[in-house]
């Protein structure tokens, strides 16, 4: 079975003082919504990370990828890489 994958890069924002697992778990749980998702990883040295998400269809991924936006406030900045 073929997987798509999108790459996002993270920067944690520097005055920002929670848990950034909670975070990516509560981005795993929106995206386990999304037709295609199949898993996220990612890891993370407390101030920037990768994450990796895999779908099963090309066109599954870049709807994710093109809608990516994350809210001002939240902790991270994402980008794609």
């Amino acid at each position: 079975m073929t997987m798509h994958a999108v790459v996002f890069q993270a920067d944690i924002k520097k005055d920002w003082t929670g848990n950034p697992d909670e975070g990516l778990d509560a981005l795993v749980g929106m995206l386990r919504t999304v037709p295609g998702f199949r898993r996220a990883t990612w890891t993370t040295d407390g101030g920037r990370g990768l994450s990796f998400l895999l779908f099963e269809t090309e066109e599954a991924a870049r709807a994710v990828a093109g809608n990516s936006v994350v809210p001002p406030d939240a902790p991270v900045e994402f980008r794609l890489a």
